[in-house]
């Protein structure tokens, strides 16, 4: 009785060990002279190898506060984005990756983005919610398998789709712009897609905020997926000392994090939203209805 208490104990402290080693040996693999980031090379708005990004401005802003240079590992973000570089230690830190992701640790939310509704105005559309019955008689653009999909498929508009491929590989071609060329040259009247990415290409494009309007689109519990996402940076599973450091970069630094944003014409919704109120005229209203459009 007496051996078996000392063999689960001896299993214990081998664990624990095992534990704290690994611990240790992450936080000791983050670079302590320079900010090693994780970036797309040809990802605007996101990031890009020139820093026109507002991903590189951040990483800029990180590397003033914690008095270090910053350096970058490049890769482009198809499938083993993650694999190939934070977890192959070539760097320390992804500036935007999704909250909750399952291959990092996640820091708390710099920012909340969401999936919308963008057309350009003085073309007569009149559109201001996912049910408005003008959809009906439109031409609307949307990637295959994105969230907003869902919503098309709810109200019977998927007829009405010009569709567009989920993936696709950035050194070649980029979807987002494809699909803003489109909406300008009417081969779509309304683009469902991600608010980042739309205002990017839109401005890209020289149009300002005064041609176009940019409908966000709120998450609701109906089934049909997330349409708003917080994005957050993302560090090695177990650093936990080098998410606080973020933790706290973030924190006291969230007004000049909202002012790179705000220059680079992100749209993006509180970080926190409260509970959300319900009116006639919502989105979310309309959502839960899910009343079909009709002429």
């Amino acid at each position: 009785m007496v051996e078996r208490h000392l063999f689960t104990l001896l299993i214990l402290f081998f664990a624990l060990t095992d534990f704290v080693f690994a611990r240790e040996s992450a936080i000791e693999a983050v670079d302590k002279n320079n900010l090693r980031v994780c970036a797309d090379p040809t990802n605007l708005p996101f990031s890009n190898e020139n820093g026109d990004g507002y991903e590189n401005d951040i990483a800029k802003l990180i590397g003033e506060k914690l008095n270090i240079p910053v350096v970058y590992e490049f890769f482009p973000q198809v499938i083993g984005y993650v694999r190939n570089t934070l977890n192959k230690k070539k760097c320390d830190v992804i500036i935007g990756i999704t909250a909750n992701h399952e291959l990092v640790l996640n820091t708390i939310p710099y920012m909340r983005w969401s999936y919308g509704m963008v057309f350009l105005n003085d073309n007569g559309i009149e559109v201001d919610r996912p049910d408005h019955p003008q959809l009906a008689d439109l031409s609307i653009g949307a990637q295959a398998g994105t969230p907003p999909t869902f919503i098309l498929q709810r109200y019977n508009l998927m007829s009405k789709v010009r569709p567009y491929n989920l993936t696709f590989d950035p050194r070649v071609a980029v979807i987002g712009e494809t699909m803003i060329e489109d909406l300008i040259d009417g081969l779509t009247d309304i683009a469902f897609m991600s608010g980042p990415i739309a205002t990017y290409f839109l401005g890209k494009k020289g149009l300002t905020k005064n041609d176009y309007t940019f409908i966000p689109l709120e998450t609701t519990d109906q089934g049909w997926g997330r349409m708003d996402y917080y994005t957050t940076m993302g560090v090695r599973d177990g650093e936990t000392d080098w998410k606080k450091k973020l933790n706290k970069f973030i924190k006291e630094n969230q007004k000049e994090i909202d002012a790179i944003l705000a220059k680079h014409n992100i749209p993006v919704l509180s970080l926190r939203p409260g509970k959300r109120k319900k009116s006639k005229d919502s989105t979310t209203e309309a959502l839960i209805k899910g009343r079909p459009p009709v002429k």
